[in-house]
C-alpha cells in the first residue's frame, strides 16, 4: 500500500512539475514575441511611422538605418515560436494524460510546422532585407530578386497564421476532452482560434501577437494548477 501511495505521489509531483515548465515556456515565449514587437516599434524615422505597413523601398531604407535594431528585434521574434512550440509539446503530453484522444497531438503538428515556416520567414528576415537594403543605398535600385522573396515570406506567414489558429482550435478540443483545464479555456481557445482565421480572411492579416494570447494564458493556468 505504501509503496502504491509513493508511486501516485510521485506521479503527481511529476506532473506538477511539467505543468510549471510547460507553462513558463509558453509564457517566455509569448513575452519573447512581445519583446521583439516593442523593439520594432523603433525602426523608424524620428516622429514617423514604423516600418510595417511601409511601401518595399522605405521598409528597406529604414532596414538599413536601423540594422542593429532590426537584427536584435528578429531574434526574440525568432525565439518566441520556438519555446512556445516546447511549452505546448509539455501541454500535449499533459492532455494525454488526462484524457485527450489525440487533438493535441494534432495541434501541436500545426503549430510546428506553422512555426517552421515562420522561423524560415525570419531567417530571411535577418538575412535577406539588410542584404537588400545596402544594395538600395548603393545603386538606388531595390533588387529584383527581393521582390521575389518578399512574396515568398508573405505566403509563408499566411501559411504560419491559418495553421497556428488551427492548432489553438484542436487544443481547445483537447481541453475539453480531458480534465487538465477548465472548460472555460477549452472553449475560449476553440472560439479564438476560429474567429482568428475568420478575421485574417476578412483583414489578410492578422498581427503576430494575435498567435500567442492563447498559449500566455494557457501557460499562466498550467502554472497556477
Amino acid at each position: 500500500m505504501r509503496s502504491k501511495n509513493q508511486k501516485g505521489t510521485a506521479m503527481q509531483v511529476s506532473a506538477l512539475t511539467m505543468s510549471r515548465v510547460a507553462g513558463t515556456l509558453l509564457i517566455l515565449g509569448c513575452l519573447a514575441v512581445l519583446t521583439g514587437a516593442g523593439m520594432y516599434a523603433f525602426v523608424k524615422d524620428p516622429n514617423g511611422p514604423i516600418i510595417f505597413g511601409q511601401p518595399p523601398r522605405e521598409w528597406l531604407r529604414l532596414v538599413g538605418e536601423h540594422a542593429d535594431l532590426w537584427t536584435w528585434s528578429t531574434i526574440p521574434f525568432m525565439a518566441g515560436p520556438i519555446v512556445t512550440i516546447l511549452g505546448l509539446a509539455g501541454l500535449q503530453t499533459l492532455l494525454r494524460g488526462a484524457g485527450d484522444q489525440g487533438y493535441a497531438q494534432v495541434g501541436l503538428m500545426a503549430f510546428a510546422f506553422g512555426a517552421a515556416l515562420w522561423t524560415v520567414s525570419l531567417a530571411a528576415r535577418l538575412t535577406v532585407d539588410p542584404w537588400a537594403a545596402k544594395a538600395l543605398a548603393a545603386t538606388g535600385a531595390i533588387p529584383d530578386v527581393y521582390t521575389a522573396v518578399s512574396a515568398w515570406m508573405s505566403v509563408l506567414y499566411v501559411i504560419y497564421t491559418i495553421l497556428t489558429f488551427v492548432g489553438l482550435s484542436l487544443y481547445g478540443v483537447a481541453m475539453l476532452n480531458s480534465s487538465l483545464l477548465p472548460n472555460w479555456a477549452g472553449w475560449v481557445s476553440l472560439v479564438y482560434g476560429i474567429l482568428g482565421l475568420v478575421y485574417f480572411a476578412i483583414m489578410r492579416d492578422a498581427p503576430p501577437f494575435m498567435h500567442y494570447l492563447i498559449p500566455i494564458m494557457l501557460g499562466v493556468l498550467l502554472f497556477l494548477a
